[in-house]
């Protein structure tokens, strides 16, 4: 089997602790070091504004420092490994609160931004558009709701306000009457929701899933390099639901990750490897938090599927 091996792993490390976001090198110890999650929850919460959301730029191409779901979304997911924790708890507590006091009724789900972000540096695809009232990511309802509701079902007992129930039922009504996808982001949400839900709600859904997978997913393995919806995105764990995508797509999925590794030492933002596109001027330095972001979700990846010797 085709392995990382501990002189490459090594070259990563040393990127990931030199370069990488002190957010970053806390869930890379906290993988591969042994290191402790108190560290990990101590650099989160200072992305954690007094409304219970995030924000700080934890989502790099979004400088806004306010709270906003995208980042509070990207904080819920490495507080949900750790939710038996006291500490991990007041911060899931104050993010379902946040949810909850921005929640538009008329929507009947959630803004992934708001207006203020282009008050701020920021990638041209989070721009708000004032003359339709949001953001271009926004035109696929399922891109944060779904997961939003993910959350608020999977810690319903710090829910105050909302009808989880009805948002579920509403969430599952939308996306297996949608008969054309084209977010892949979008389709990631629904997984995270599809993961909390019982039995009796994930059947409703499994096929829809498998649906959209199957017209998103890129099949050509040549295109990896790309920012392409590939394998791993959908299957992150050997235990994960596979929704039709075969072991095989997984296993070349998991060598071209390894073979990057190895030509690279370090992996680029797949939609500006250099940089010179959008990572200007006030956006340079997500250039290089991204790069840490995703060379340590690559060997995490590599890690699940027991790929890594060291």
């Amino acid at each position: 089997m085709n392995a990382l091996s501990k002189e490459v792993f090594d070259k990563a490390k040393q990127f990931i602790t030199n370069h990488a976001r002190p957010l970053e090198v806390a869930i890379f110890n906290h993988h591969f070091n042994n290191g402790g999650i108190n560290k990990l929850i101590e650099e989160l919460k200072k992305y954690q504004n007094r409304d219970g959301g995030f924000g700080h730029a934890l989502e790099s191409d979004v400088r806004l420092p306010d709270s906003s779901p995208v980042c509070t979304d990207r904080a819920m997911r490495i507080l949900m490994d750790f939710d038996h924790l006291e500490e991990a708890k007041e911060l899931i507590k104050s993010a379902i609160h946040y949810y909850e006091t921005i929640y538009d009724k008329e929507r009947n789900g959630w803004f992934i931004v708001s207006r203020e972000v282009n008050n701020h540096p920021h990638a041209p695809w989070w721009h708000y558009n004032e003359d339709v009232g949001m953001t271009i990511i926004d035109h696929n309802w399922g891109n944060s709701s779904a997961e939003i509701i993910a959350y608020l079902y999977k810690y319903r007992t710090y829910v105050k306000t909302l009808n989880v129930d009805e948002l579920v039922d509403f969430a599952i009504h939308y996306f297996t009457n949608k008969k054309e996808f084209k977010s892949e982001n979008e389709i990631y949400c629904y997984i995270y929701l599809y993961k909390v839900l019982p039995e009796s709600k994930q059947v409703s859904l499994h096929a829809a899933i498998e649906q959209a997978i199957d017209q998103v997913i890129e099949k050509d393995e040549a295109n990896y390099k790309e920012y392409v919806p590939a394998p791993l995105d959908f299957v992150p764990r050997p235990k994960s639901p596979r929704f039709g995508i075969s072991k095989h797509a997984i296993t070349n999925h998991l060598d071209f990750l390894l073979d990057r590794l190895k030509k690279e030492g370090v992996v680029n933002p797949p939609w500006d490897t250099e940089g010179d596109r959008f990572y200007k001027d006030q956006m340079k330095p997500a250039y290089k938090e991204w790069k840490g972001v995703i060379t340590l979700e690559n060997l995490i990846l590599l890690k699940n599927y027991n790929r890594i010797i060291c």
